[in-house]
């Protein structure tokens, strides 16, 4: 038997070489093809150039000596149907990444965010301009909304995610060459590989690179706001009756933030506090019976879940509270920023450069703790897209004793880890790699301004003088006792004209849309928009409808008792 030849294939997904005896038929090396490509079927044709000459016949009786065909002589294979790679490729597809979704709905801020120019304008250098006033010169031409100087002008530590885009996207190339892309940590087996998947093989196609972890210039969201300080004051009341940390979701929307270019804001509207668990140095979330029932409520208030709150406060005499986080010690532990990170994959943030459709996120961690002053204080962050990925893909953990550490895990046998570095500075003032077994959470942390306007804003209602707040729900605690007594009490304090006020609020929305003796659930759509739209008639009107009028019908009769 004569020795087989090596032949290669060039086709439009890549080049692979198939061996072939020379006295073999040219059918036979036409079989070859097809196998070593997966493809579903012979809709092919073999040729000797590039240009489509010199073609190889698929014969029953021709041999591939007789072709022309010698060891190590190239073929170029062209299609002639447009599917047949298609069924070779899904498997693959499937294994590592689905391709962009057909649709990609952004959110509405940052389709109003494309929209805008984004360039600052600059006035002109009386010094340096010798032109007229409609023209402009270097000394004169708008700052791009990346420019660095102008952030460092402004103190702005962060650019903003549309300003990052335009970064890439400017130049010749237009972002051509640094595409938006979403880290993966994980073994990417596919048809392309010629082994057995992990831990049997691993090849540098299936291999996830190594990871060398750089702080991000960028943030998705500028700023956290909350409309009034009367949301955060009715949420702390939990930690000082009881001592206990607490818990709880932001609900807001987000809206432009002048003060960064081409930045946006997260606006608390309302703090929902699901069932939890807690201590003085404790804090667990379960899970919520009617989360369903809150996100309806706030998707028909025109508000989204923006984020979440923690409390970590230790009492001190005077009525002050401890300070233990800061640059000495740790902002977020490494517990809290995995944490956050697990959040933040829940709710993506929604891109159309990306791959998969989903692009970091806007999801924000808020921690009320003790500043230098030993006063209640409010820090915002979020976590890096690499901290996600790492936290996605189940390769970050926590340390025993050191909160600001976090740790890579090792590879095992089930699971592939590659290796993720982080650089420092040496006594030498040498710029070092480390491997991250320890690794410092510093490396994940961006930190958000939050503040509150000077004018209060009021989606709910915010009471004054002698009306006292309905009890906010989840919270075991005598004087937050939430049932049908309690809620006949608070809606005996309005009168018929004040309806729209006494129902502006979300723990009474929430009461009212899971009460059992008489479900309303159905029947709030129209309040939900009165509220929205602050129309105090037609929720007057509401009001009038037969399920509330045998309420109010039971509610004066508990209060009558």
């Amino acid at each position: 038997m004569s020795k087989p030849i090596t032949i290669g294939i060039q086709s439009q997904e890549g080049q692979k070489r198939v061996q072939v005896a020379p006295t073999a038929k040219t059918e036979d090396l036409f079989k070859l093809v097809q196998k070593s490509f997966e493809l579903s079927s012979l809709q092919f044709s073999l040729f000797k150039r590039q240009n489509k000459t010199d073609s190889v016949d698929n014969s029953r009786t021709k041999t591939v000596k007789a072709a022309g065909l010698n060891h190590g002589d190239r073929l170029f294979m062209f299609p002639k149907t447009q599917n047949l790679f298609q069924n070779a490729n899904s498997s693959s597809q499937t294994e590592t990444k689905s391709k962009v979704p057909s649709v990609v709905v952004e959110d509405e801020i940052d389709i109003e965010l494309s929209k805008l120019e984004g360039s600052i304008p600059k006035s002109k250098d009386k010094l340096n301009c010798q032109h007229q006033g409609n023209s402009q010169c270097v000394h004169c031409i708008p700052y791009d909304p990346f420019d660095e100087e102008y952030l460092k002008e402004q103190k702005i530590k962060f650019m903003s995610f549309h300003s990052y885009i335009r970064k890439l996207s400017g130049g010749l190339s237009k972002g051509k060459f640094a595409p938006l892309q979403n880290l993966s940590c994980k073994v990417q087996h596919s048809s392309r590989c010629e082994h057995l998947p992990y831990p049997q093989g691993i090849c540098s196609k299936c291999q996830p690179s190594a990871i060398t972890l750089n702080r991000q210039p960028w943030r998705h969201v500028d700023s956290i706001m909350f409309e009034n300080p009367q949301l955060v004051d009715r949420y702390l009341q939990f930690w000082r009756e009881s001592g206990n940390q607490r818990g709880g979701w932001l609900y807001g929307r987000y809206e432009l933030h002048p003060e960064v270019p081409l930045g946006m804001k997260a606006v608390v509207c309302a703090i929902y506090e699901p069932p939890q668990e807690s201590s003085k140095d404790t804090l667990k979330l379960l899970p919520d019976p009617k989360e369903e029932v809150v996100e309806e409520i706030a998707a028909n208030l025109g508000l989204r879940r923006v984020g979440w709150i923690f409390t970590d406060l230790i009492p001190m005499s005077g009525g002050k509270v401890k300070c233990f986080r800061g640059v000495d010690t740790h902002f977020l532990s490494a517990q809290e920023i995995i944490t956050a990170a697990h959040y933040q994959n829940i709710f993506p943030n929604k891109c159309k450069q990306t791959d998969d459709g989903v692009f970091g996120s806007k999801f924000v961690t808020v921690c009320v703790t003790g500043n230098k002053e030993n006063e209640i204080h409010m820090e915002g962050y979020q976590v890096s897209n690499q901290c996600m990925s790492l936290v996605k893909d189940e390769i970050l953990v926590p340390t025993k004793d050191a909160p600001e550490l976090a740790y890579v895990i090792e590879s095992t046998d089930d699971k592939y880890v590659p290796d993720v570095f982080f650089k420092e500075m040496d006594k030498y003032k040498n710029e070092i790699k480390k491997v991250g077994r320890p690794l410092p959470v510093e490396y994940l942390l961006i930190d958000v301004p939050v503040s509150s306007p000077l004018q209060p804003l009021a989606t709910f209602s915010i009471l004054g003088g002698d009306r006292k707040n309905f009890p906010v729900g989840n919270r075991l605690l005598e004087s937050s006792l939430q049932d049908f007594n309690s809620f006949a009490q608070y809606m005996a304090q309005f009168r018929s004209a004040e309806f729209l006020t006494a129902v502006s609020d979300i723990h009474v929305l929430v009461f009212m849309a899971t009460l059992d003796i008489m479900p309303l659930r159905d029947f709030l759509g129209p309040l939900y928009e009165a509220i929205r739209t602050a129309n105090v008639e037609a929720a007057r009107e509401w009001s009038y409808l037969d399920h509330w009028s045998q309420m109010q019908a039971l509610i004066q009769a508990t209060t009558m008792n």
